[in-house]
């Protein structure tokens, strides 16, 4: 009973025995997708068997040692039929074959990750405050060319907004002056800055 225990914690997929259930499962859509190729690849090609191989390689279609124990299959059936080793994309493996201590990786870790973080964020940062100067550069054009004060980008319309409004403001008092002289009665020939000026 003990032992039909110790199986059901077991993964085993395949001859190999994996540690985690995600891994028994990687390793059964391994062999799920070496039945599929099986069917369709015809052995007396090695055209065709060239074309999975480098495939299943380049979209790297295998993740499990049940994958790469058939890439290596094609391999040697490749070499037998003719293929040179240099002719061959070499079979990429994933994972270190060799183990390192704790107290290693930890130490590595250390090394590695101030330095690629400070990295990060310093591009972060970089790209955060472009965008930042970028907006307010944007809002102090939008609040010259709005402004009412007069500034470089908007002098021109302001004076001349202000000149119309005190030449329209001038006709209307002149306007309002001569109305009065006539209901007064007062015709003066003289123009109104010739007129006798007692200090």
């Amino acid at each position: 009973m003990a032992s039909n225990k110790e199986n059901k914690d077991k993964f085993i997929v395949g001859g190999y025995e994996f540690l985690t259930e995600t891994d028994a499962e990687k390793g059964t859509l391994d062999l799920s997708k070496i039945k599929v190729l099986e069917t369709k690849v015809k052995v007396s090609r090695p055209d065709d068997m060239l074309a999975v191989y480098e495939k299943a390689i380049q979209n790297r279609i295998f993740k499990t040692p049940l994958g790469w124990r058939y890439l290596t299959d094609l391999r040697e059936k490749l070499l037998a039929s003719g293929f040179e080793e240099q002719d061959l994309i070499p079979i990429p493996l994933e994972i270190p074959m060799t183990r390192q201590s704790s107290l290693d990786k930890l130490s590595s870790k250390k090394k590695e990750s101030p330095s690629g973080e400070k990295v990060h964020f310093g591009r972060i940062l970089s790209i955060v405050l472009n965008v930042a100067l970028i907006i307010v550069v944007i809002l102090m054009f939008v609040i010259a060319s709005t402004s009412e004060n007069d500034n470089i980008i908007n002098y021109k319309r302001n004076i001349t907004n202000r000149y119309s409004a005190w030449d329209e403001e001038l006709k209307e008092r002149e306007k309002a002056v001569r109305e009065a002289e006539k209901r007064l009665g007062i015709t003066d020939s003289k123009g109104y800055d010739e007129g006798d000026v007692s200090y």
